[in-house]
């Protein structure tokens, strides 16, 4: 075989390998991506809300401080409690709740903001479940807020939906399973939830999903809100060692 042979078959077999090649690439490239995919991993969120309500309550902004533990571990808005006691302190108190919870956070920054949603009557919509019998008082008001986390390692966008008891009594809650749950005063419903719909920094492609529960009772306009659930992050970010 001549030299111009020997050109032309070496031309026409690097010509077939740049497609094969590229698609070596591109399967390792994608390959990577997926199994740089986290599994779901458990959180808690504990925090200190300050409401800063409208003249009828229905609305307002919020700040906050916040640590978070599990599979991330931030905080915020300088959280002073030091365990589950001296967290949940001001709500056992019934006196002096205010002032104590005042001091649950150092240097509370701004979070998002809240809407309320008076309850229907009774029997107004007809495939909800309701919180109150026909002609009786108490129904619970619906809570819809988004709020930015703001921590040290970026921020994540969280929203919030469920209800709140905004009544002086308790009220009576049938649940899915047939039993009734006591919703005290100024504190959230059995369905209280939250998605985490993605983030900054550390938290970028970052999305979650868990329940809530919120406690004001003495300690208005400073809320205990604690959240639990999991997270996990999508796409090609990847947070090593950052979470």
């Amino acid at each position: 075989m001549n030299k111009k042979a020997l050109v032309a078959l070496a031309a026409a077999a690097t010509t077939a390998l740049v497609p094969f090649t590229i698609l070596q690439i591109t399967s390792a490239s994608a390959a990577g991506v997926k199994h740089q995919q986290l599994q779901p991993g458990n959180i808690t969120i504990e925090s200190w809300l300050y409401a800063v309500p409208s003249e009828n309550v229905l609305s307002g902004t919020v700040w906050d401080c916040f640590k978070i533990t599990g599979a991330i571990n931030d905080q915020g808005g300088g959280p002073t409690w030091t365990d589950e006691n001296t967290y949940k302190a001001p709500n056992t108190m019934t006196s002096g709740g205010v002032s104590a919870a005042s001091h649950e956070c150092s240097d509370k920054v701004p979070a998002g903001g809240f809407i309320f949603v008076p309850p229907p009557e009774a029997g107004q919509y007809q495939f909800a479940q309701y919180t109150s019998a026909p002609g009786s008082p108490g129904g619970l008001t619906t809570v819809y807020a988004v709020h930015t986390i703001a921590g040290q390692k970026g921020d994540i966008y969280i929203t919030f939906s469920g209800t709140y008891n905004m009544t002086n009594s308790v009220v009576p809650v049938k649940v899915a399973n047939g039993s009734t749950v006591d919703v005290q005063p100024l504190t959230t419903g059995p369905d209280c939830t939250w998605v985490i719909t993605g983030g900054t920094g550390a938290y970028a492609n970052v999305q979650g999903n868990g329940t809530c529960f919120a406690n004001a009772e003495n300690t208005f306009p400073w809320i205990n809100h604690t959240e639990q659930g999991q997270v996990w992050w999508t796409g090609a970010s990847k947070a090593n060692g950052t979470f």
